[in-house]
């Protein structure tokens, strides 16, 4: 009897046509789940790209600013000067403290002329508030305050001494020195006050308001005292 040579298939058996499909069907589904692995992975690129850029965009927006450009035209409407219009910066503590200082001079000097001391009071109380008016009516009210009954027998001449802002307040501490002159015989007599301004500037928007009071302080409370007796004239 002649016998079959023996090969790895005679001997593992007969063949098994599901085991001999396996193959091909692993092969083909692991293709697919690889594919769509991939997939996965493109799209969670994509989508961290989407979440970059759309941060990028709102860091943008929000760091946009519109800069603003005055335009000056003449009587025909032609423009004959132009440019970005800048930024209200802070004002600069030396011009708070002219003003300042322009204030309590225009509310305490006492002018011969009458015009004159009109003048000075109308500008002083383009800084008042309502409160600070208040305080300026009653003060000047009494006889002994009244410029105009004053204005009779004197002159006062007020020289500022100091102006110094409290700190981390809008406090601000002025000290003065007055000066009486007698319009006729009398020794001329100088005082010493100090006053405490609570201030706060509130830039303007008209042009009427620019002319009467440029940088928008208001002195919102104020009191004053003196702090020297009367003496005589300094030689």
């Amino acid at each position: 009897m002649q016998r079959l040579p023996i090969t790895p298939a005679t001997a593992a058996g007969p063949a098994n046509p599901v085991l001999d499909r396996r193959a091909p069907f692993l092969g083909a589904f692991a293709d697919l789940a690889k594919a769509k692995r991939n997939w996965q992975l493109a799209c969670f690129a994509l989508l961290l790209l989407d979440g970059v850029v759309t941060v990028a965009y709102i860091r943008l927006a929000s760091q946009a600013h519109i800069t603003p450009y005055v335009v000056e035209v003449d009587r025909l409407g032609r423009a004959v000067a132009f440019g970005p219009a800048e930024q209200i910066r802070p004002t600069d503590t030396r011009i708070v403290v002219a003003e300042i200082s322009r204030f309590i001079a225009n509310v305490r000097t006492v002018y011969t002329d009458p015009y004159a001391e009109r003048d000075a009071l109308y500008r002083a109380y383009a800084y008042a508030t309502s409160e600070t008016a208040a305080f300026l009516d009653d003060h000047f009210r009494r006889s002994e305050n009244d410029p105009r009954l004053l204005a009779q027998t004197l002159a006062r001449e007020v020289e500022i001494d100091s102006v110094l802002q409290l700190p981390k307040t809008h406090t601000w501490r002025v000290q003065w020195e007055e000066t009486d002159r007698p319009r006729a015989a009398g020794a001329v007599t100088r005082t010493a006050w100090e006053a405490y301004l609570t201030v706060v500037i509130v830039p303007p928007t008209t042009a009427d308001a620019v002319q009467k009071n440029p940088i928008g302080l208001w002195v919102r409370a104020i009191s004053w005292t003196r702090v020297a007796t009367p003496q005589g004239a300094r030689p």
